[in-house]
């Protein structure tokens, strides 16, 4: 008798351990709802798996639904999204991009899968960011660009069996978004402009007097 009260005290303990894990180890992150900083539309895509279900444009575009989830399954194969015109990928303090990735710590459901991000300004040039794992985030600061228009993503996974192949990407969404930085231009201030400024104004000033 006293050792089955142990072994339910036992496994009482280890099941209170897990859920403990579980609770601790709940992603925090909360989706934006500005439809602004999420992609526009899909620009090309070249997805795997005869049998792929979700194939359509739509499962990629837009706001997070966490009670509607449709991904896109990459099924090995990779996808271009336009973020917008004037909507772009700003590079700033701390992380730009977060690409939901369907997976169990943030959605609670599905085997976090692998992918690789490449950012580019003109879809010519591209700069990677990096690989990620499940819904994960990217720094702009990792390329060569201070801001991004398109987001390419390549799946890592190889397998290409079954309804929903490879990883399963949700949406995209810009951290920092707004339009392309303008560069500010500098007007020379050293003596030597200033001089020679002050000669042209001069000469601009007599001119006029000689006209009355």
């Amino acid at each position: 008798m006293l050792k089955r009260k142990i072994t339910y005290m036992i496994i009482s303990l280890t099941l209170m351990f897990s859920l403990s894990l579980t609770v601790l180890a709940a992603d925090e992150r909360t989706p934006g709802i500005d439809s602004r900083a999420y992609a526009n539309n899909v620009v090309e895509k070249d997805l795997g798996g005869t049998a792929n279900i979700n194939n359509l444009d739509s499962y990629i575009i837009g706001v997070v639904d966490m009670n509607k989830i449709e991904p896109m399954s990459l099924g090995g194969g990779y996808v271009i999204v336009d973020m917008g015109a004037n909507e772009l990928i700003l590079d700033e303090e701390g992380d730009d991009l977060r690409i939901y990735e369907k997976d169990q710590i943030f959605y609670g459901k599905d085997t976090p899968e692998t992918y690789e991000v490449f950012v580019s300004q003109d879809l010519q040039t591209w700069e990677s960011l990096g690989e990620g794992t499940g819904t994960d985030e990217f720094d702009l600061a990792d390329s060569d660009l201070n801001w991004a228009r398109y987001v390419k993503i390549e799946d890592r996974e190889t397998s290409t069996s079954g309804r929903e192949p490879g990883s399963d990407i949700d949406a995209v969404e810009a951290l920092h978004f707004g339009e392309e930085p303008k560069s500010a231009v500098s007007v020379p201030s050293t003596p030597g402009f200033a001089l020679v400024a002050s000669v042209l104004a001069f000469v601009a000033l007599l001119f006029i007097e000689k006209k009355r």
